[in-house]
């Protein structure tokens, strides 16, 4: 069968592709623009995953198909993207944006237009690094990206890299994919701050941020990895405003002190929304200690109704304090296989039943996380 090009349709035809294409094109890049602000928004990710494969079959349609791998490579980051394998941020936005210019650019050669700024050459390395850009590591997302971007466009003023004081912090969140920016910098020194507070916490936010990093990707990722790290870095940020007699008492708390301390998720729930695009941690923090029962606080939630990233850090908080010493906790410091036996104890009481689940499955794959 005889391969049609675009001379041998008719001019309907191709005025019809002409101003379709216009209006893929446009919201595609209105939707890049609105996931700056909601990058887990799974609609918009679906919606321009559909406009980009449109795109693609209609090149098909009217003989342009030397141009189809470009827009497949796109697919195969968008389809990532809505996996969940991948987190959208604006260098991400930034490239596909460039890449959509361009493919514009090749399309209306393609129609007998002017010549694009790519060439042959070119093209098939762009398509060839958007697909390495899909299949990145993690630990390796920042970098790669960074690099497409000011191949694609020279001018782009990339900030240098943010470098934070914990590097061991930086490069778990890193192996996560979450991008090191100005508010986690924030919080991860927010974080050590109030573990400096009592000598009973050293050490215990790397922790916590490793193995609820590790049981959420498990889980297939339900929250975005960077709001589950600024809700880990911030969720007790209210008990270091106790009074340490209070912080390190080793008898049983009274009426009036149990009411302080369960006040305390109030206080970095009322912070986080106070800075835009953190409204998902916040609500992590504020629900971390609601139960899958309905007997936690502070709104006695069902599980249904609670976040997926506040089960997981109640089981992970809960597991921190058993295997490491916490004066106010009754049951201080147990043995690793009584502390894994308790937890799994309480499902379907303190704990989700689901999430009890993928955290035993954690610690079978990465025992590591059980001896920090």
């Amino acid at each position: 069968m005889t391969q049609s090009s675009p001379a041998d349709l008719p001019d309907d035809v191709l005025d019809d592709f002409r101003q379709e294409t216009a209006e893929q094109f446009q919201r595609s890049e209105q939707l890049l623009i609105e996931l700056e602000h909601c990058p887990d928004d799974r609609e918009k990710l679906h919606d321009l995953f559909r406009q980009v494969h449109t795109i693609k079959g209609n090149l098909g349609y009217i003989g342009l198909n030397a141009l189809m791998p470009l827009p497949q490579a796109m697919e195969d980051v968008l389809a990532r993207l809505r996996e969940a394998r991948l987190n959208f941020d604006s260098l991400l936005g930034d490239i596909l944006l460039v890449t959509l210019d361009h493919l514009k650019e090749l399309i209306a050669q393609g129609l007998g237009g002017p010549s694009a700024r790519l060439d042959h050459l070119q093209f098939d390395t762009l398509s060839q690094a958007l697909c390495t850009l899909a299949t990145a590591p993690a630990a390796r997302q920042t970098e790669v990206r960074r690099a497409l971007l000011q191949q694609l466009d020279p001018n782009s003023q990339l900030p240098t890299p943010t470098t934070s004081s914990d590097p061991q912090a930086a490069e778990l969140l890193e192996q996560h994919g979450i991008a090191l920016d100005e508010d986690l910098l924030f919080f991860i020194e927010l974080m050590h701050a109030s573990e400096r507070r009592s000598h009973y916490w050293q050490g215990r936010g790397l922790r916590q941020l490793d193995l609820a990093l590790a049981i959420n990707q498990l889980g297939n990722t339900p929250e975005h990895p960077a709001q589950l790290a600024a809700a880990v870095c911030l969720h007790d940020l209210g008990m270091a405003f106790l009074p340490l007699d209070t912080l390190h008492k080793e008898d049983r708390l009274s009426h009036d002190e149990r009411q302080q301390m369960q006040s305390h998720p109030r206080l970095a729930y009322d912070l986080l929304k106070r800075l835009p695009d953190w409204e998902a941690a916040a609500d992590i923090v504020l629900q971390h200690q609601e139960h899958a029962d309905g007997s936690g606080y502070p709104g006695a939630l069902q599980e249904r109704d609670i976040r997926p990233g506040a089960l997981i850090l109640n089981i992970v908080d809960t597991f921190d304090a058993r295997t490491h010493e916490r004066a106010h906790q009754t049951l201080s410091k147990r043995p690793l296989l009584r502390a894994i036996l308790e937890i799994n104890g309480l499902t379907g009481r303190q704990f989700s039943p689901h999430w009890v689940d993928v955290f035993n499955r954690t610690l079978q794959q990465h025992p590591t996380l059980a001896h920090r």
